[in-house]
């Protein structure tokens, strides 16, 4: 999922020592620009920062579609011949995909890998030609009833084979919030690809620093545009988007596929923004949004009481 989102803070941190000290990292991961930034005290905080590439590295080499000996890709390989013993980072991520399943009555579909490879997204995007074409017919999609998680084994149906899509993302971020603040930093943001995961506070109220984060919304049809700020004083949110305008090659496919026709998407909506209190689940909504369409996903977020922000090919914005 690609996502743009412009992150700001109601002013800007102080550095301040005797408080708290803030330190950031940038690198690429999950085939996109990720940077972490985490606010603690000074004495570890170094120590902690150097640690957030090799956690994202550890997480990668578990959920990756694009490496051959990643636990997804064995795991996939192995569908139809019985169970695997899974580390609780797959089986985490197993959950999630099960769970954001059924949250979206199924427009989040986790066994949609071998439809996205035969439509020409085999390999990690930044290396996808514009020549890249989908085969002249798909595979069935699956169902997640093909998916049996106990405890730490899981076993796959034949035919399926698991892409957790911008969930693993999301996820990825829930996962550094939820483990460096439990490591002793104060406040976590993690933005990977865009999508954005806190945690925690930027600062100390009172003392120089922050307690609230800003989220710029950027509008995918004019990146100049901000749509709108997500505020908040609460200890965790996320702000992801999925989003038909980036992602494309060939001939106009998109990674956005509806699992009910087995194809790409084709609806009004150009672009879906979901806040909520966890990653996974913002990538969860704004994917089933962006199959529902402009008018449809409104209604079906509505009603499951999700904040959004959608754009329509027209430019026309919906908000709540």
């Amino acid at each position: 999922m690609n996502t743009a989102l412009a992150l700001s803070r109601k002013h800007s941190v102080t550095k301040n020592v005797d408080v708290a000290d803030v330190a950031s990292v940038a690198f690429r991961a999950m085939g996109s620009p990720v940077e972490v930034t985490l606010w603690g005290d000074p004495v570890i905080i170094d120590e902690l920062i150097a640690l957030v590439p090799v956690r994202m590295e550890i997480l990668e080499q578990s959920w990756s579609r694009f490496r051959a000996d990643s636990e997804l890709s064995r795991n996939n390989a192995y569908a139809g011949k019985g169970e695997l013993l899974i580390s609780d980072d797959f089986r985490e991520l197993v959950t999630s995909m099960l769970d954001a399943a059924t949250l979206t009555n199924e427009l989040f579909n986790p066994t949609m890998a071998r439809v996205i490879d035969a439509l020409g997204y085999s390999v990690d995007f930044n290396k996808i030609s514009a020549s890249h074409s989908a085969a002249t017919s798909l595979p069935t999609v699956g169902s997640p009833t093909g998916i049996h998680l106990r405890g730490n084994y899981l076993a796959l149906d034949s035919g399926i084979a698991l892409d957790p899509g911008a969930i693993g993302k999301g996820l990825a971020g829930d996962i550094l919030c939820r483990e460096f603040r439990a490591a002793g930093a104060i406040g976590v943001l993690a933005n990977i690809g865009g999508d954005v995961v806190t945690s925690g506070t930027p600062g100390t109220t009172g003392t120089g620093g922050n307690d609230s984060w800003n989220i710029g919304v950027i509008n995918e049809l004019d990146r100049d545009e901000i749509i709108a700020t997500v505020n908040t004083d609460a200890d965790s949110l996320a702000v992801a988007t999925s989003t038909t305008a980036r992602r494309v090659w060939g001939n106009g496919t998109h990674h956005v596929i509806d699992p009910r026709s087995g194809n790409v998407s084709a609806t009004d909506l150009v672009q879906a923004t979901v806040v909520a209190e966890h990653g996974w689940i913002s990538e969860a909504y704004a994917t089933a949004a962006m199959v529902l369409g402009f008018t449809e996903a409104q209604s079906f977020l509505n009603k499951m009481e999700i904040s959004y922000y959608l754009v329509r090919e027209s430019g026309e914005v919906a908000f709540a």
